[in-house]
């Protein structure tokens, strides 16, 4: 009877200790789904069947196929597409053109049932006719403004003979896009020519959306096996017709009106209780400042080419005026030129929100103090304003290099005469070192003697200065540019071959079949270290 007790005893101790292991499907599948057959054979000629069957090795599924599936030339119904167990079934609902090659492209559609395995690039081709055409065609599509490579454009082939408004409304014959690099490649076309359209199809309609969209052509047509390594310049057209896109008053005494284009014929601008206006840097933006005006600001704007726009900016009312400024919220908002480090070279400046009447700026309410040794002195400035109404001052006083400053703006330095002021503010700075800085001395050999606009950008691509070079008839084609006091670090320079000297780039037109305006871009950074003086040379092309 004991040995029975110790019998049981291990057999429950070792039911216990038994682990129960789960059983391993083996190795992970990370093999893509391979095609056994086709029916009919890939390459097939003569081809007039309706439908195509491609057997794989394994279950198969379809993933973003309206995005990932191409047919080349186009249809005008996309095929019926499906997968069923290990088969792809691909129908088509019309006739298709005679003697023609065609390729079926489904990108990264194919992947198998259990692991998603993507079966990469896989293309089906046959003809209807007794041949398989072979010629190819290649090329690049690059960004017009910085000409870096541009991806998941577009590229479209249509009928040479085609009219130029073919890309607005028929999709194209012939489509690929850029991959990561930029690069498009077409294979299996017949030897014709054909119109070549980039276009950065925003919406996938397959159609030019205008403006709205980029654009690159080519001016020729262009014919596979003739031409190859095609280099296209992707850029936003210019929008023909103009218009004001918006007009608005953010804050009383502010008004702008913005443009769907640069305005570069804008011969006036009049309304009552303007004070004046000024257009941005792009042409595109007009900003009013006016006084003494409430409800409506009636303005006209009077071009040198077309009839005079009236536009009316709704306004706060003059009770809406009265209640914000005794609540404070109508003031004049400075607004600094610079941080807690101001250059050595500069002038302490600042920027009003709405303009000022120079004379209501009292130089008596500005305070400004100097910091040496841990001793404080009050030193003297000037107030350097413009005429008249002024929406920015710079402070001139005998700044030392690595001294530390406070400039302090009491209440009520600007006024007006409906009691709006500003805000007490104090702003403390240190002036900066000569030797924080470098200099630069850029000498540019320049293809020929044309405008030029010479773009200086940081490695941010920030723009850091923009110069206009203008050649004489005499003149050589090489130019010298002192770059004075840059912050230390690796910068670049862009150069805009200005052709119709207006001092802007101007992009392309795609039915005036003009190219946009060529840009330079120097690849290799310019590395400026402090306290240096750097000597560099390009030869612009």
């Amino acid at each position: 009877m004991q040995k029975l007790l110790i019998y049981i005893c291990l057999i429950l101790l070792g039911t216990r200790c038994a682990q129960i292991t789960p059983l391993t499907g083996g190795k992970k599948d990370a093999t893509a789904p391979k095609a056994l057959t086709y029916k009919p054979e890939n390459a097939t000629l003569n081809f007039n069947a309706k439908t195509i069957e491609v057997t794989f090795d394994e279950y198969i599924t379809l993933k973003d196929v309206s995005n990932q599936f191409i047919i080349t030339p186009q249809t005008k119904e996309t095929p019926e597409i499906e997968a069923a167990g290990k088969k792809l079934k691909i129908t088509f609902n019309e006739t298709l053109l005679p003697n023609t090659t065609y390729k079926l492209a489904f990108g990264n559609a194919i992947t198998d049932l259990n692991e998603s395995n993507v079966l990469q690039n896989f293309e089906y081709i046959f003809s209807t006719g007794p041949v398989i055409d072979s010629m190819k065609l290649s090329g690049k599509v690059y960004n017009a403004i910085d000409l870096k490579p541009s991806a998941q454009v577009l590229i479209g082939l249509y009928d040479a003979t085609a009219i130029d408004s073919v890309i607005y409304k028929d999709k194209p014959l012939y489509i690929t896009k850029t991959d990561d690099g930029g690069t498009f490649k077409f294979n299996y076309l017949p030897h014709s020519p054909f119109k070549m359209v980039a276009i950065k199809d925003a919406n996938k309609n397959l159609l030019y959306d205008g403006s709205e969209e980029q654009i690159a052509f080519r001016k020729e047509s262009v014919t596979p096996g003739d031409s190859n390594n095609i280099s296209l310049s992707l850029f936003k057209e210019t929008p023909f017709k103009s218009f004001i896109k918006k007009s608005y008053s953010a804050e009383y005494g502010k008004a702008y009106i913005i443009y769907n284009k640069p305005q570069e014929d804008i011969r006036e601008v009049t309304a009552k209780g303007l004070l004046y206006y000024k257009q941005n840097r792009l042409k595109d933006t007009v900003v009013l400042y006016y006084a003494n005006k409430y409800d409506t600001l009636e303005t006209f704007v009077k071009y040198d080419a077309k009839k005079t726009d009236t536009i009316y900016i709704k306004l706060i009312t003059a009770g809406a005026f009265d209640k914000q400024l005794k609540n404070k919220a109508i003031k004049y908002n400075l607004q600094a030129g610079f941080g807690s480090a101001l250059p050595f070279y500069q002038l302490p400046s600042f920027d009003l929100n709405v303009p000022a009447d120079s004379r209501k700026l009292t130089e008596d309410k500005l305070i400004l103090m100097e910091k040496t040794d841990s001793v404080s002195k009050k030193i003297p400035f000037k107030i350097i304003k413009e005429d008249n109404w002024i929406t920015s001052f710079k402070v001139q006083a005998e700044f030392k290099p690595e001294a530390n400053y406070t400039l302090t703006v009491q209440k009520a330095a600007i006024t007006d005469n409906s009691q709006r002021m500003n805000d007490s503010v104090s702003y403390q700075f240190k002036t900066t070192a000569v030797d924080d800085y470098a200099q630069l001395k850029m000498k540019l050999l320049f293809p020929k003697k044309e405008n030029y606009i010479v773009i200086l950008l940081n490695d941010k691509e920030q723009l850091i200065e923009e110069r206009v070079i203008e050649f004489s008839l005499m003149s050589t084609s090489e130019k010298i540019i002192d770059y004075k006091n840059l912050i230390p670090g690796n910068y670049f320079i862009k150069v805009v071959e200005d052709a119709n000297k207006n001092g802007l780039f101007d992009a392309g037109d795609y039915f005036l079949n003009k190219q946009p305006e060529i840009i330079f871009v120097n690849p290799s950074p310019i590395k400026l270290l402090a306290g240096w003086e750097i000597e560099n040379e390009w030869i612009v092309k």
